[in-house]
């Protein structure tokens, strides 16, 4: 009886449990975008338990032994928004859902590529990273078509701009920043020319992307960081459409030769299986003045120059998994000024440092300081070109794979110099770089909740590069450099919750210099030049592994923090150092490569209104990125000295009455110490070229009417005194790059206006209070007397487009 009983109840146990497990339903569906084609790779859950799926490569999605019961389905993919369904299960039944995502416009969930060298969502990567959406840039751009000046207001961390087309000082936290095109650098390591912010016109570009910290996944030049510009590409949507743009800007305090104008036109389309995107553009600036009413210094100056761009990118879709994209790039600068600099001064009166700078200034040219027949216009000359090619849904699907072949030259004209060389000489840095990168993502097919995808390549790079005088002498060698990296970057994603990366990559590098001859120059300028040295040539090897680490927490919208750690690994500015050599074998200069640690630590905030970002970083670097001057020889030696970085950024943007109302404020402070090699303990401050004055900056814009908007934009740039005053026999100096600066303020209006569908008109004004200031570079660096030029005084740009 007894054994009776326990069979009948563990029968009737098994027929609950069995009724319990039957009390299930399935869901299945499809996702579509907004022009009815499939999303693949969507992720879709069902909130608060552990059932989810991704898409197949036809946008299908299926999930079984559902519980009955009402429950919320959650789907979301990057660059769309996220869209939420409750749901009703029934027993047995199978439920059909469908999703249409709609892109995200939110430039605050803009998909970005730079971090991973994939498409990833910005609040899932463990990094400080700016974009600059293409709002943003076309709001900036009223003011200008200088990027340096966009990204000085847009990105918390970069140092306040130049005013000129040379970025010397203009460092990201500190650091050196890797410059790219599309993924293609343009920046110059091996002989660093400093100008290659400039590298595109602001109306092609669709996106800047800056990831701050060392950027371990690029490799040499990402120390502090990259910034990439994405440009536009073609409109699908239509066979042809396009934009026109012209715009005048001047002086708007003395206008004298002030007057310059700018033209610029696109045709982007597809057609069957061929999108396109081809853009053009001229610009002539006129005089610049500074807010006393006088001609701003022609040297590294943005005035009397002629910049020509264009754009090509043609795409080809093989098939549904196969495409070839093609992209050509040129972009020119020239100037040809009627004016002549004026030297400034640096005077120190006492020991306390009370002292006072005199600008350089522009001037007609006279007997005694005359316009070189010789000299030819200074500028920027850069092309790129690049062949892609991606082939998705292989090895079962998992799989992804990129690979691109670019081309990039760059011809870099400096200024002419009279005296510094003997008979006079105006410098060039060339540059031609090959670049092939094989790239793969896969994601493995896991069960959820845990999704996993690596990302693992390889970077060849053949880079040339050397620094001579327009008429053939050469100043620093021929480098060639032979780059061979492979990385791997993995993602594990845990639900909705947890996101943790991390990456390897190995450097391999070789630097072949062959025999040369140093060129005579007078660093005094007084006819007393140096004597030649023959200096044996060699190869320069070079190899590191950087390591790059961090985890962010995505589940609540009110909190996202994250910690990371990266390594970057660059070249010292090797033709700098090894033009102005004393050895006899380029081998005992011996140039030492530069490993940089960064650790960071931050949170982003996102409720309906507000938007609220901070971020704290230290980082150090076994050598100085600086480079030493000799004062009595004028050479250039790499600095020995440890640094450590450290800063911190703060951000919070408010949204309200459906974006008419928008303000906000940002606030980026950055110090450097440095210390002997021998002895830890002798901290001294780095010197203006590395670190950068603190930077605040504020704005309010403003839609009083559906046409119409405006902004005001401020910017404050503040003291940053650290150094003493040497003393010499009752003379008193400042070290190289160690002037104090001195703050100031500026304030930018713009106002647009859209008179028809088709039709804009805008107007910007920069310094609107025509306020005189000197850049903080031509303050720290003032004992050149060459690189002290005053800011611009109040200007204007007048602008109207037309989109078709």
């Amino acid at each position: 009886m007894t054994i009776t009983k326990k069979i009948c109840t563990s029968i009737t146990i098994l027929c609950f449990l069995a009724y319990g497990f039957g009390q299930t339903g399935n869901i299945k569906g499809k996702i579509t975008d907004t022009e009815g084609k499939p999303v693949e790779f969507a992720n879709v859950i069902l909130k608060n338990t552990e059932k989810g799926t991704m898409t197949d490569i036809n946008g299908n999605y299926s999930i079984e032994a559902v519980e009955k019961g009402e429950h919320l389905l959650l789907v979301s993919y990057v660059s769309y928004k996220t869209l939420k369904k409750n749901v009703t299960i029934r027993v047995d039944e199978t439920l059909e859902v469908d999703f249409i995502l709609e892109a995200n416009d939110i430039e605050l969930y803009e998909v970005i590529i730079s971090a991973g060298r994939t498409s990833e969502k910005l609040s899932e990567v463990p990094a400080s990273i700016t974009v600059v959406g293409l709002k943003e840039l076309k709001n900036l751009g009223t003011n200008t078509t200088n990027i340096s000046d966009i990204l000085e207001f847009a990105v918390p961390g970069m140092a306040p701009s130049t005013g000129t087309f040379s970025s010397w000082g203009q460092t990201l936290r500190g650091r050196r920043a890797l410059i790219m095109v599309d993924g293609i650098p343009q920046s110059t390591p091996l002989r660093n020319g400093l100008v290659d912010i400039n590298s595109v016109q602001p109306n092609d570009i669709s996106r800047v992307e800056v990831l701050k910290g060392a950027a371990a996944i690029y490799g040499n030049g990402g120390d502090g960081g990259i910034i990439n510009y994405i440009t536009k590409n073609a409109d699908k949507n239509a066979q042809i459409s396009g934009s026109s743009n012209v715009w005048t800007t001047s002086n708007l305090s003395k206008t004298d030769d002030a007057f310059g104008w700018g033209v610029q036109q696109s045709l982007n389309g597809g057609l069957d299986k061929v999108s396109y995107y081809i853009s053009g553009s001229f610009e002539k600036t006129g005089t610049k003045y500074d807010g006393n009413g006088d001609i701003i210094s022609p040297t590294y100056g943005l005035d009397n120059t002629k910049i020509f761009s264009v754009l090509g990118k043609v795409g080809y879709q093989i098939n549904d998994k196969q495409t070839v994209d093609v992209m050509f790039n040129h972009y020119k600068s020239s100037q040809e000024t009627p004016y002549v600099a004026q030297l400034g001064a640096l005077e120190i009166y006492n020991a306390s440092g009370d002292y006072k700078i005199t600008p350089t200034i522009g001037v007609l040219p006279t007997a005694e300081n005359p316009i070189s027949e010789e000299a030819v216009g200074s500028g920027i000359t850069t092309t790129n070109a690049q062949l892609k090619y991606e082939l998705s849904e292989i090895f079962n699907g998992t799989t992804k794979f990129a690979a691109d072949l670019y081309y990039q030259k760059g011809k870099n004209i400096f200024f002419y110099d009279a005296t510094y060389f003997d008979g006079g000489g105006q410098t060039v840095v060339n540059t031609d770089k090959l670049g092939f990168r094989p790239i793969l993502n896969t994601k493995l097919n896991l069960e959820f909740p845990l999704t996993i995808s690596f990302t693992y390549g390889l970077d060849l790079l053949k880079d040339k590069t050397n620094q001579g005088l327009l008429d053939g002498r050469i100043w620093a060698p021929n480098l060639d450099l032979l780059s061979i990296a492979p990385f791997v970057q993995a993602k594990f994603k845990f639900k909705e919750d947890w996101v943790f990366k991390a990456g390897l990559r190995y450097e391999d590098m070789s630097v072949t210099i062959k025999d040369f001859s140093t060129l005579p120059v007078s660093p005094t300028r007084d006819d007393n030049f140096t004597n030649p040295i023959d200096i044996e040539g060699g190869e320069l090897e070079f190899s590191n592994t950087s390591l790059n680490v961090g985890i962010r927490y995505i589940k609540n919208d009110e909190f996202i923090p994250y910690a990371s750690f990266s390594q970057g690994f660059t070249l010292p500015d090797i033709g700098r150092v090894v033009r102005g050599g004393t050895s006899t074998n380029v081998n005992n200069i011996n140039p030492q490569a530069i490993k940089t640690n960064n650790y960071e630590f931050g949170f982003l905030s996102k409720f309906k209104h507000v938007r609220f970002e901070a971020v704290g970083y230290y980082s150090t670097s076994n050598l100085g990125l600086n480079l030493i001057r000799i004062e009595d020889t004028d050479q250039l030696v790499q600095s020995m000295s440890p640094q450590s970085v450290y800063g911190a950024e703060v951000s919070t943007d408010f949204t309200f009455l459906d974006d008419h109302l928008q303000f906000g404020v940002s606030y980026s402070y950055v110090e450097g110490l440095e210390h002997d090699p021998e002895d830890a303990t002798t901290l001294t401050y780095i010197g203006g070229d590395v670190i950068s004055p603190a930077k605040t900056t504020a704005y309010i814009n403003v839609r009083p009417l559906r046409k119409l908007s405006t902004s005001l934009r401020l910017i404050h740039i503040s003291d940053r005194e650290r150094f003493n005053v040497n003393e010499n026999e009752g003379v008193f100096t400042y070290s190289y790059t160690e002037v104090p600066v001195t703050g100031y303020t500026l304030v930018n209006f713009s106002s647009s206006y859209k008179a028809t569908e088709k039709i804009s008109i805008s107007l910007g004004i920069n310094n609107l209070f025509n306020k005189f200031f000197l850049p903080p570079r031509s303050q720290w660096a003032s004992t050149t007397r060459t690189y002290n030029s005053a800011g611009e005084g109040i200007n204007g740009r007048l602008a109207v487009s037309y989109n078709f």
